[in-house]
This record gives C-alpha cells, sequence and structure tokens, in this order.
C-alpha cells in the first residue's frame, strides 16, 4: 500500500494523462541488502513518455546540494537515490520492455539558492529530473472543481471538500 504522499503524486501523474503503477519491488545487494521498491511507474500513449518516479515526502526539510553529495552508501540519505541503482533499473527495465524512461525526483522543496545546481547536477550525474511536490499540489489543486465528485480519488475528494468549505482555493 502506498503512503499519502506517492497518492498525491500518483494522481498528478494520472490528472496528467499517465497510468501509474506503484511498488515495483526489487532487491537491493549491498552490505545491509534488503528489499526496495520504485514507489511509481508511469506510461502515457500520448504523446509517448514513460518514467519511474520516487517520492519522498519529507515536509519538514527543504534539500540542499549537500543532500546529494553522498560519499558512504551508508549514509541515511543514500536511500534518496536508491531508485536510481542498477538493480532497480533493472526492474524498469523489464516493466517498460525499453531502456528509454526518464527518472523523476519527488522532493518537498529545494533550497531556492540552490535550486539550479541541484537540478543540473541530479540530470548530469544521475539522468534525474526534480519535481517539487509545491509543483504537484498546486496543479492538482488547480485541477480539482468544487462540483465535480471524484470518487476515484479520496485525495482529491479532499481537496474539493476544503475548496468547497472555502478553507482553500
Amino acid at each position: 500500500m502506498s503512503d499519502v504522499n506517492e497518492r498525491v503524486v500518483q494522481r498528478y501523474f494520472e490528472l496528467k494523462g499517465y497510468m501509474v503503477t506503484t511498488n515495483l519491488k526489487y532487491m537491493i545487494r549491498k552490505k545491509s541488502s534488503g528489499e526496495s521498491d520504485i514507489d511509481l511507474a508511469i506510461f502515457r500513449v500520448k504523446p509517448l513518455d514513460r518514467a519511474i518516479v520516487e517520492v519522498k515526502g519529507w515536509h519538514t526539510e527543504t534539500f540542499s546540494a549537500a543532500y546529494f553529495k553522498i560519499d558512504n552508501p551508508d549514509d541515511y540519505r543514500a536511500r534518496i537515490l536508491n531508485f536510481v541503482r542498477p538493480e532497480a533499473l533493472m526492474v524498469a527495465e523489464e516493466f517498460f520492455h525499453t531502456k528509454d524512461f526518464r527518472k523523476i525526483l519527488v522532493v518537498p522543496e529545494l533550497s531556492p539558492k540552490q535550486r539550479n545546481e541541484i537540478t543540473k547536477m541530479l540530470k548530469e550525474k544521475y539522468g534525474i529530473d526534480i519535481l517539487e511536490f509545491t509543483t504537484v499540489l498546486e496543479e492538482v489543486i488547480a485541477a480539482t472543481k468544487i462540483n465535480k465528485n471524484y470518487r476515484d480519488s479520496e485525495f482529491q475528494q479532499t481537496i474539493r471538500l476544503l475548496k468547497a468549505y472555502e478553507f482553500i482555493k
């Protein structure tokens, strides 16, 4: 079962016309081995797009460049990049039947002063695109109408109610 952060991001991509699969499992091969998962695998036919998505819902933190300069693989921050480990990429390649897919990391907020540095570093080093949680929330809120029932999304139904009772605009 996905956590609420993953459900929010799932809805964001569904509203953009993607089919979404959650929790593609893989085994981590290292000293402290274990099972992990790719949070979301997304696919859209027109225009064609495929991606694996890692959702980090650490909403009390602002991500700085230091989060991504990890020398020790046992550092707790290393799990941010687990979804681009060879084991994870192999599972994604099997799922999509191709090596042609994007890698998206959803983070709460990037340090405004370091946003460009972080985005460039992750793209160049790992091929990762960044999506900030604020963008996800803003777009889902904007797409939610108060006169429509969202039975297929508890999250969007909650947004609808908050809008209907004017807690949010």
